[in-house]
């Protein structure tokens, strides 16, 4: 009874330093009314009816299932969720391998902690939190399906992958290009019976088919045809040939990875946290596009996965079975920094040029693939230690969730959503119309369930930038960016 419980037990108390790191890195906007910026997820609430239609009606993802969440939750909740279910993932794949719990735990959190992921909610990419920890899924499921040849493990490696092509598309290449590779390395390491593998390969393939069609549509048509048209307009300008090749060249190597921004891996925040102007400690690297630079996150992996992944190198060199892998992670961890550099390694006019491929902007992005790896072999030198000193897991594990939330709190910008004068002016059960289509202001009214019209004449109230001759004036409130006065007429 007791070996049953320890495993929940010990999962049970790193779940709850993964929450205390939430709330210590979140604590500014833990308020019911205050929210972080996240200017690419709009706050959007739902009824929880309209989550369960949008639940059948899209492409499945983890984000629909916590979008039945009370809204209030469901904002920051998909940030949250994702960062578990990456940290479950890592988890998942170290104990495949033979890690014990503890220093699979520890391991998970680093991969939830990791800088980049862990901070990518301050741009409010959804999507992309999102397919990496359910894509990630996968690489636990393809170990046990090759060494197991249990179909139940391949089934899940398909839906995992799914579920994350839904989410977002150029993040489940990535993954999926990574694990393609894992499942070579394992067919050289596990020489697995062919007869098992192909069947457990066919079911994964019909599970793909059936859970991830609507999005395989959705990619291969709405999708593509939309980065097609990005492409055309970057391409516009060029009255040459040459000219559109060198701008389809930028445009796909935007937000590549300057090679001085590496410092912030041993000095978080050395060049600054983000572009936001209300930063007090704005970034002054060169990431971005040509128009702008544009950062809203950190590279920082952690310090405590940075130093267990050196200490894993004891037991690859020790033969020990649970750093069997190592090799192949060290090497997609190198790999992906690699190509994370983009348009300052001429190594990825190579990568570039493949199918697909020529299709993923922001190269920055494979660094999302080099924590993760960095999170697992971190995990392997967490064993190193736990091995012998057991109650060592506690102690690594409270240093990991200390720094990530260390990390994150500088990315931290609570957005108050209660004391707004425009919408405060508004009686109950007012209509309002937003002449000037800001953004901003339909979320604060969506928050507080005032009703929105397009239509002026549907609507009692009005905003619109000030002055606005012939109407009567309720409340006015300058939102400083874009430098923008506001005003709120009353209609009739």
């Amino acid at each position: 009874m007791k070996a049953f419980l320890r495993p929940w037990c010990l999962g049970a108390a790193m779940s709850a330093l993964y929450a205390l790191a939430i709330v210590l890195g979140f604590w500014r906007v833990l308020a019911p009314d205050v929210v972080f910026v996240a200017p690419d997820a709009p706050l959007a609430p739902l009824t929880f009816g309209e989550a369960v239609r949008q639940l059948f009606s899209t492409p499945p993802t983890l984000q629909n299932l916590v979008f039945l969440l009370p809204y209030r939750f469901a904002y920051e909740g998909t940030f949250w969720v994702d960062g578990y279910v990456m940290c479950l993932a890592a988890v998942f794949l170290l104990r495949g391998r033979g890690v014990g719990w503890g220093a699979a735990w520890v391991g998970g959190l680093c991969a939830a902690f990791a800088g980049y992921f862990a901070t990518l909610f301050c741009a409010g990419h959804r999507g992309v939190v999102d397919a990496l920890s359910v894509g990630c899924l996968g690489f636990g499921a393809l170990l046990r399906g090759v060494r197991t040849g249990r179909v139940r493990w391949f089934a899940l490696v398909a839906a995992a992958n799914a579920l994350s092509l839904a989410a977002q598309a150029d993040i489940w290449l990535l993954v999926a290009l990574a694990q393609g590779a894992y499942a070579l390395w394992l067919l050289w390491r596990e020489r697995p019976a062919w007869r098992p593998l192909a069947r457990g390969a066919a079911v994964a393939a019909a599970v793909f088919l059936v859970v991830g069609w609507p999005a395989l549509r959705h990619t291969f048509v709405d999708a593509r045809q939309t980065r097609a048209d990005q492409l055309a307009q970057a391409q516009a300008a060029a009255q040459s040939p040459a000219q559109a090749a060198v701008a389809q060249w930028r445009f796909i190597t935007d937000w590549s990875l300057p090679p001085e921004d590496l410092v912030e891996w041993f000095l978080p925040g050395a060049i600054g946290h983000t572009s936001y102007p209300f930063d007090p400690k704005p970034y002054t690297g060169r990431i971005g596009s040509a128009h702008q630079t544009l950062r809203q996150h950190t590279v920082h992996v952690g310090w405590p996965a940075m130093l267990l992944a050196a200490a894993a190198i004891v037991l690859l060199a020790r033969r020990d079975p649970s750093a069997r892998d190592l090799p192949f992670w060290y090497a997609l961890a190198a790999v992906a920094l690699l190509l994370a550099l983009g348009r300052h390694t001429p190594l990825y006019r190579a990568v570039a040029a493949l199918p697909f491929l020529d299709q993923i902007r922001a190269p920055v992005k494979w660094l999302h693939l080099t924590g993760f790896a960095l999170a697992v072999a971190a995990g392997v030198g967490a064993q190193a230690l736990t091995r012998r000193w057991a109650w060592a897991a506690f102690p690594l594990a409270a240093a990991v969730a200390l720094c990530g939330a260390l990390v994150i709190r500088p990315y931290v910008f609570p957005r108050d959503l209660r004391h707004t004068p425009l919408t405060a002016a508004l009686p109950p059960g007012a209509t309002l119309c937003n002449a000037v289509r800001w953004p901003l202001l339909d979320d604060v009214c969506r928050w507080h369930r005032i009703p929105l019209s397009t239509d002026p004449r549907a609507a009692d109230y009005a905003v619109a930038p000030v002055p606005q001759p012939g109407l009567t004036p309720v409340a006015t409130q300058t939102l400083a960016q874009p430098p923008l006065t506001l005003g709120l007429y009353r209609l009739r």
